[in-house]
């Protein structure tokens, strides 16, 4: 989950848990010339320029702070927003920055894509890759369509200050969150790259998944608050899009939602939870069957305090936990609960995890 400008100071976040036995250690995968175990993608402070990479080696249980910078001799930058892996490549987006980085598995820069806006640069938010190429929102109200190798940018129009976007059909699909003022999806025909509509949905729509067969489209949105005495005006919810019909339909189960990722075998995990006194963040983590909307349970039974980012990859769930002041701390699970092991992110606001 990102630093939010435009609401009250979110809580941090920290996963309570209680274990005697020995963390389990699983196996590593193969990658080619590249890193290996669990990458994480620290945010940074807005405006500090200390976003960075770190590596959790889940052999010798130790991390490895500074991996852009090692290989770069440069700092990443400011307000690391995402990252994913498509083939050989890696593509990191900063915020704050307003650039995209091409990197090798190594994290060695190949490309530095900055799209001109204006007088200054476009400010890159969330990534999703299909069909071999890779597709970023931007704040200032596009979706961008990157081709590997000519690292060419494509450009349309959607709604205003767009946050995540799913892949599904043929199609992306793009939160508009119009700075909390928004309540739309764009639905955007990948071939002709153009926009075909915009579905309503709740204020300030956040993350988006769509079930494995093309005909769910779960959205998540986040409160909307007064800007003037910031009285929430309307509240986060999980809902779900009929595709075929349109149809808009709350999950009145899971109020106060903070996140959604799309997991394995057509399930999602939900970040939920409300606030005590203290601004801190009282939650669960729960599985959803996409496919039917289904409740398949909790993922932990620990319960979630402080909670920061949740992220799945490669078989493993990656919850971050922050105090916003000092290094965040990474819980690291399989996908079916079993706790591996927590490890200091190395950064500040851990937003993001990779299992390579």
């Amino acid at each position: 989950m990102v630093s939010n400008y435009r609401i009250p100071a979110l809580a941090a976040f920290m996963l309570l848990w209680v274990s005697c036995s020995k963390p389990v250690v699983p196996p590593v995968p193969d990658v080619p010339e590249g890193l290996k175990g669990a990458l994480v993608l620290n945010n940074g402070n807005w405006g500090s320029n200390d976003a960075g990479i770190s590596l959790y080696d889940v052999q010798k249980n130790s991390v490895s702070a500074g991996m852009f910078l090692n290989a770069n001799g440069m700092q990443l930058g400011d307000l690391g927003q995402d990252i994913l892996v498509l083939g050989n490549e890696m593509y990191i987006s900063m915020n704050g920055s307003r650039v995209v980085f091409v990197t090798d598995l190594q994290l060695k820069i190949k490309k530095t894509i900055e799209v001109e806006f204006g007088d200054g640069k476009m400010a890159p938010r969330y990534l999703a890759s299909a069909d071999g190429k890779v597709y970023v929102t931007y704040y200032e109200g596009f979706l961008g369509e990157i081709t590997p190798g000519s690292y060419e940018v494509r450009l349309t129009p959607v709604g205003s200050y767009p946050e995540g976007l799913c892949i599904s059909g043929g199609k992306a699909y793009v939160a508009n969150s119009g700075y909390g003022y928004d309540n739309t999806v764009s639905v955007v025909d990948l071939a002709s790259f153009t926009e075909e509509k915009k579905i309503t949905v709740n204020q300030n729509p956040q993350y988006l998944v769509a079930s494995g067969d093309g005909k769910t489209l779960y959205v998540c949105s986040w409160d909307a608050y007064d800007p003037v005495s910031y009285e929430v005006l309307s509240p986060a919810k999980l809902q779900m899009v009929d595709l075929a019909s349109g149809n808009v339909s709350d999950m009145e189960a899971y109020s106060d939602v903070k996140c959604i990722v799309e997991g394995p075998d057509n399930k999602m995990f939900v970040a939920q939870g409300g606030y005590d006194a203290n601004w801190q963040v009282c939650g669960t983590i729960k599985v959803i069957d996409m496919a039917t909307g289904a409740d398949k349970g909790l993922f932990t039974e620990e319960q979630i305090l402080n909670y920061y980012s949740l992220s799945y990859s490669n078989g493993y769930v990656f919850v971050g936990a922050s105090d916003y002041r000092t290094n965040g701390d990474v819980y690291l699970y399989k996908e079916d609960g079993t706790f591996v092991a927590k490890f200091d992110s190395q950064g500040l606001n851990p937003q993001k995890g990779l299992y390579l």
